[in-house]
């Protein structure tokens, strides 16, 4: 049960509040009209959330903040208030506040509100059981401590970063943490996913261009990278790049300056920048699919990021903030895991990473009776099971041949659904991305007979 102190000077108020707070029976609430009262309140009992009016005579929300934050340090402040202005908003946010409500409010923005507090304080209240985070990192495991040490370490070097690991790993959020951290924090953090971009448009987006550059060019369009300008860019999936833009991407580190299309004035340009890839550009090199110079410029340091697998102690937790912060935006009740589905949430070996654990709890969270406070493991609605589990009866019981047929069909079924659906149903982007030509697509598209929708949402067979 959470305890909710409710502070306004007004009685009609104070039952609007509770009125809204009265459905939901995690919550125990006290209400005071009196701000002198509350002051004492405050300094002599515990509450897990403080909900108070900014304006009230002698006593404001602002003197109700400060008790707060020197008596109950870990308790967060909602301040609401008629009279809201930009000005107060600030202040109240400087001073430690949790959020600023306008009135009028409606009830879902008040429970949203409530339900984000509560999570975040569940989650420092954690930090006893040594679990941290930095900029949406969430970990407790020896690996990602080494992750972050390099985070803080290389953050305020204006140099180069590239980060390695497996697909769905987090290289964004640890590439935003770098940035969050750097000098120039206040300017722009630019991504750009470079197999997404076809590369006829590639030069153009990164770069920009002058009227007339070509056909559609009707007026001069500064690049993503002018964007950034003295911010960070982040160059996910480094590894897709061509070759023709690697030279490119080359001659802007060593000169600082670009050249939008169609132009012939040089912009100087002082972006940090980071990259990410979850290839082996080493061996990408070898294979001439990788300049050798642009990888030590971009590898200036260097970042792992270890795969969910090899560090188990950061499943569960993960699994649980992902789950609050889901449950939050859906206005659903809170939810927690049984301790079954806790169990297959640490034994499954998560080829997906932390992107995968995403889809699979917003499936056993949607998919789950909404009356119910439990996820079950029958709810998650995976391949949450051992190796033996997986190999169904129906499969041991075929011969070798048979089996082997039947698995390797499988496979390309959900391979293929699974790339087409991620690039919009664009054949010549997925062969690209799965290293297939286009005939093996779409002979594998008539064997299996598999209905996928292009970009325009019209469906094929």
């Amino acid at each position: 049960m959470k305890k909710i102190l409710i502070i306004d000077d007004e009685q009609e108020m104070l039952n609007s509040l509770e009125k809204i707070l009265s459905h939901e029976t995690e919550y125990s609430l006290k209400l005071e009209q009196d701000p002198n009262q509350a002051l004492e309140e405050v300094k002599q009992k515990e509450f897990d959330l403080i909900i108070t009016d900014l304006k009230m005579g002698q006593v404001s929300g602002l003197d109700i903040l400060k008790n707060t934050s020197e008596h109950l340090p870990n308790t967060p402040v909602i301040m609401i208030s008629g009279y809201g202005t930009i000005e107060a908003s600030v202040e109240a946010i400087q001073n430690g506040a949790f959020d600023f409500i306008e009135k009028p409010f409606t009830s879902k923005k008040l429970l949203d509100c409530i339900k984000k507090a509560l999570h975040e304080k569940s989650v420092e209240s954690n930090s006893s059981n040594n679990i941290s985070e930095l900029s949406g990192i969430i970990y407790s495991s020896t690996q990602m401590q080494i992750v972050i040490d390099s985070i803080k370490k290389i953050s305020s070097q204006n140099m180069n970063v590239l980060i390695l690991g497996e697909s769905g790993v987090g290289k964004e959020l640890v590439a935003r943490a770098i940035h969050k951290l750097s000098k120039g924090s206040q300017n722009p953090f630019v991504p750009v996913n470079c197999g997404a971009l076809p590369e006829d448009l590639f030069e153009s987006e990164l770069f920009g261009h002058e009227r007339g550059a070509f056909t559609g060019a009707f007026k001069t369009k500064p690049g993503l990278l002018e964007f950034a300008n003295h911010g960070t860019f982040f160059f996910d999936e480094i590894g897709d790049m061509s070759i023709p833009m690697q030279i490119k991407i080359l001659r802007l580190l060593e000169d600082k300056k670009i050249r939008r299309v169609g132009g012939n004035k040089e912009i100087d340009i002082d972006v940090r920048i980071i990259a990410a890839t979850n290839k082996n550009l080493e061996e990408a090199i070898s294979e001439g699919k990788f300049r050798e110079d642009l990888y030590y410029r971009l590898n200036t340091f260097q970042i792992v990021v270890p795969p969910l697998r090899e560090r188990k102690e950061d499943i569960i937790l993960l699994a649980n903030h992902l789950l609050s912060d889901l449950c939050i935006k859906s206005s659903s009740m809170m939810k927690t895991f049984s301790q079954d589905a806790e169990k297959a949430l640490t034994e499954y070996s998560w080829p997906g990473n932390v992107r995968e654990l995403f889809n699979i709890v917003s499936r056993a969270l949607y998919s789950s009776a909404a009356e119910k406070r439990v996820i079950e493991k029958d709810d998650l609605m995976i391949f949450l099971c051992s190796e033996k589990d997986r190999l169904n009866q129906h499969i041991l019981s075929l011969s070798y041949m048979e089996a082997k047929e039947s698995v390797i069909d499988k496979f390309e079924i959900e391979y293929l659904t699974y790339h087409l659906k991620e690039n919009s149903g664009n054949i010549s982007l997925t062969a690209q991305k799965c290293g297939i030509d286009r005939r093996t697509i779409h002979r594998l598209i008539s064997k299996y007979k598999i209905i996928y929708k292009d970009e325009s949402g019209a469906s094929h067979l």
